[in-house]
């Protein structure tokens, strides 16, 4: 696959100008709220598509409406996704330039600009001449709510109706409508969904009946999605999308928020499940506000169980325009963590109503 090696986003949203080093493998974004962590992963992703358009006329302009559609700024205004400058400036926000650049591991690069009017007719988007259609890996992207529940009638909704969803959802339910793989096509890549399925109890517990999805539990039967946890929800989708060939060894992987409404004892299988897709191939990108999850995939690395894995901390820092980044190959290199000081912040509000409340030892 043609790996995705870096991103370099300058005035876009929360960044001033920031520089991505990625890894082939898994990359985990932490960070506080409002960070930009969505917004790298929605970067990636939109950049992506044009292997979707770029033999059609007006490429800039298909391109602009997929864009816009998957960031959602008001009123279709690109100038809102510019970055608001808190530092005093020579260059006032009205005439900044946003760029973004993804270069790929074949030494190619794709990108955009948006112009200081920031009108969606003055995006930019790279010359076709600088990239073929087929160097441009398939790419998958889930959002943090799950999307099985409203699955039924959602498609044609979409095409027809005003929505407050962006593209993200609707492109992830045109991939969970192809029809399963033939057995043949399938038995190559079923090991890579073994530690899902076993949660599930086994194969072939996802079924996609007409319009709507079912999820056959050990406990409960064949059930309706909308029945099912949400957890359960967002791992019978993963299932579903191997199985019907949407995801597969050559995509790129981008989950914003795995265990949101994820049970904790299910991060473990998720953490494998992601490992497995690793191993294969699949180029993996988390945004992530979970110490479990993060941690997990962190001993992998610690421990050398795991290759090609890298984390990025997004931050704000005194004095400083915009999100800074930093990465680190585990959690333990990196030094801003605000998973990590919450947790720490915890035990030590714990450990002093401990102490507050113990009676006096009266010393004889």
């Amino acid at each position: 696959m043609n790996a995705i090696q870096s991103l370099s986003v300058k005035n876009f949203t929360a960044f001033s100008e920031a520089e991505f080093e990625f890894s082939p493998g898994i990359n985990v974004l932490i960070g506080e709220n409002s960070t930009g962590k969505s917004h790298v992963l929605k970067l990636i992703y939109s950049l992506l598509q044009l292997s979707k358009i770029n033999d059609e006329r007006n490429e800039s302009s298909k391109y602009l409406l997929k864009f816009v559609d998957i960031f959602k700024p008001d009123s279709t205004k690109l100038s809102n996704l510019r970055r608001k400058s808190t530092q005093h400036l020579q260059l006032p926000d009205s005439k900044r330039e946003v760029n973004v650049y993804l270069s790929l591991e074949s030494q190619e690069k794709i990108g955009f600009s948006i112009s200081p009017s920031g009108q969606i007719d003055e995006v930019l988007a790279l010359s076709n001449s600088l990239f073929s259609q087929d160097s441009l890996p398939p790419a998958l992207f889930l959002p943090s709510r799950e999307v099985l529940s409203i699955y039924p009638g959602f498609i044609a909704a979409y095409l027809t109706r005003e929505t407050a969803f962006d593209e993200t959802y609707y492109d992830l339910c045109v991939s969970l409508n192809a029809n399963p793989l033939r057995k043949e096509k399938y038995e190559s890549v079923k090991h890579l969904v073994e530690p899902l399925e076993k949660i599930f109890g086994g194969e072939d517990k996802v079924i996609k009946e007409g319009d709507h999805f079912f999820v056959d539990l050990p406990d409960a039967g064949k059930l309706e999605a909308q029945l099912v946890a949400e957890g359960y929800r967002k791992l019978a989708s993963l299932v579903y999308l191997i199985r019907n060939g949407s995801l597969t060894t050559k995509s790129v992987l981008l989950w914003d928020e795995p265990e949101a409404n994820l049970n904790p004892k299910l991060v473990t299988a998720v953490v494998e499940f992601l490992v497995n897709l690793a191993n294969a191939g699949v180029q993996i990108f988390i945004a992530t506000h979970n110490y479990l999850f993060s941690h997990e995939i962190s001993l992998r690395s610690e421990y050398g169980l795991s290759r090609n894995i890298k984390f990025f901390s997004l931050y704000r820092e005194a004095g400083k325009d915009g999100v800074q980044v930093e990465s680190g190959d585990t959690l333990a290199q990196l030094a801003n963590n605000p998973i990590l000081e919450a947790y720490v912040a915890h035990n030590e509000r714990e450990t002093e109503l401990f102490y507050a409340v113990q009676p006096e030892v009266e010393v004889e």
